[in-house]
């Protein structure tokens, strides 16, 4: 009897198979072990990085990895996280790992494709290493071709080799970015991106540079005056020269109802109402240098030296000396060098003597910042330094750059002296302290959380949390909680009576902006 013949190929797939010597395993091959793993891989951004080319790859090491141990059950993937953020703060790990958490019968081990990708330094592996020793399950790393075992010295060699890799990286690149777009902007005066200043447009400026970007389409772009808000600028500037304050430019502005940024381009903020001018926008215009033609870069930093415990990156003003400036005119002026420079000095002169430093240039300290609320409108009052000492202001919501109505109540000024004279006398009656002093009082309020409601006339202790207006401190210690605990549910005491410095009679409230 003879033996039937083997089918025939009929696809491109089954002609390939038939060819694989029985030696070689097929991809698909079933596990020849049976743990369970979980898959780890990150692609850094979605805009220059293809994250599913990403997750290809590094799946596919992952499997090589794996195939004869067991199988891959669970595929994590991040895209546009950066390896500084925590595990427990980058979604898709925080997933896995509250997975693990809660099924941790159900997994052996995670298998991490590439470490640069997922480890910043090996800080993180420590962090990852006890939360998966806690549930019994393995870190498996290519680079280690198997389990990482911490106890084995070549291993944290490997370990210490890898996270030195990976920051090397990161600094190689940092630099290389860093140093071609301060070269851009100071040769060519190339725009590099972002929101057009106000008073700007963007137009059309040729093919990129680059040939393998203006190959798909990428063009430049260049600043020209808006018609529109561009004479806005030029006569906020003419107002500087002239004298007048950064304040009431802005309330000159809003008096001739002048589109603010968001309101003058709906773009920028769809979801924002135009609220008018405030004193921040204006003094950001009087301050931006590109209004005098020149590109200006690095005027802000917001990388991994400023980002946040939480991994968020916050956003800080550079030196003047770190920017970069075109070594020429890159786009058409709406103030001459010599115009901003003497703005410049206008505000320098008004803020020589600012409300944080004082006359010697020692910076001011508030003792009970956060800890008072007006007793007329409710809000926190602001650190404010008045006639060379520490005071606390409200100006019950009005602000400078906006002309106030008639009928609203005038500003409230408070000495920090007499607010906490008045707070010592109260700790001394309820037994508290016997006699503190400024800073012993001020320490005292802290540790107690302490919140006073203030007016012209008096100083009110509130119950402990009642203002949601202010600052959140530590909770004080037990031991201290426990020593005054009868004096904080006690009654709401009577208002303490505020004098003046003499003691004849209440202080003084200021009517009218100041």
């Amino acid at each position: 009897m003879t033996e039937s013949a083997l089918p025939r190929p009929t696809t491109l797939a089954e002609w390939i198979a038939a060819t694989i010597p029985p030696s070689i395993p097929a991809l698909d091959a079933a596990p020849a072990g049976s743990l369970r793993f979980l898959f780890y891989g990150r692609a850094s951004t979605r805009e220059h990085q293809d994250p599913r080319t990403s997750r290809a790859w590094q799946l596919d090491v992952s499997r090589r990895l794996t195939r004869e141990h067991g199988a891959i059950v669970g595929e994590y993937f991040e895209v546009g996280c950066s390896r500084q953020v925590p595990w427990h703060l980058r979604p898709r790990a925080a997933a896995m790992l509250r997975y693990i958490a809660a099924n941790a019968d159900r997994v052996d081990a995670v298998v991490v494709g590439e470490y640069k990708r997922a480890f910043l330094d090996g800080a993180q592996v420590r962090e990852l290493r006890a939360v998966l020793e806690q549930f019994g399950v393995q870190l498996w790393l290519s680079e280690a071709e198997g389990p990482v075992n911490f106890d084995n010295p070549a291993h944290e060699a490997l370990l210490s080799l890898l996270a030195a890799r990976s920051q090397t990286e990161v600094m190689r690149s940092r630099h290389r970015v860093v140093t071609a777009m301060r070269m851009q902007t100071v040769e060519q005066g190339r725009y590099l991106g972002g929101r057009p200043p106000y008073g700007y447009r963007l137009v059309d400026a040729g093919p990129h540079p680059n040939r393998a970007l203006s190959r798909r389409g990428v063009r430049q772009q260049r600043l020209v005056p808006n018609p529109a808000t561009a004479p806005v600028v030029k006569l906020i500037f003419s107002l500087r020269l002239a004298g007048h304050s950064a304040a009431g430019i802005a309330r000159h502005l809003n008096e001739q109802s002048v589109p603010s940024p968001s309101g003058a381009d709906t773009e920028r903020d769809r979801a924002r109402l135009d609220p008018g001018r405030s004193l921040r926008t204006v003094v950001e215009i009087l301050g931006n240098p590109r209004y005098t033609g020149r590109e200006v870069w690095n005027r802000t930093s917001a990388d991994r030296a400023t980002r946040s415990p939480s991994g968020r990156r916050t956003s800080v003003r550079n030196e003047q000396h770190a920017w970069a400036i075109s070594a020429r005119i890159a786009h058409v002026p709406l103030v001459s060098e010599q115009d901003f420079v003497a703005a410049q000095t206008v505000q320098a002169t008004r803020h020589s003597t600012g409300q944080g430093v004082d006359a010697e240039g020692v910076e001011c300290v508030y003792l009970l910042a956060g800890r008072l609320q007006c007793g007329l409108c409710g809000r926190r009052m602001d650190s404010h330094r008045s006639h060379g000492r520490a005071a606390y202001r409200c100006r019950h919501g009005y602000t400078s750059a906006r002309t106030r109505p008639e009928s609203a109540p005038g500003n409230l000024y408070l000495r920090e002296d007499h607010v906490l004279a008045r707070i010592a006398a109260h700790l001394t009656t309820t037994g508290i302290a016997d006699n503190p002093d400024a800073e012993q009082t001020a320490r005292l309020v802290d540790e107690l959380g302490f919140v006073f409601r203030c007016d012209a006339t008096c100083v009110e202790l509130l119950e402990c949390g009642a203002s949601t207006s202010a600052r959140t401190t530590q909770a004080p210690c037990p031991a201290a909680r426990r020593r005054h605990a009868p004096e904080r549910r006690r009654p709401t005491p009577a208002g303490l009576d505020l004098c003046d410095s003499r003691g004849n009679g209440p202080a003084r409230r200021a009517c009218g902006p100041k």
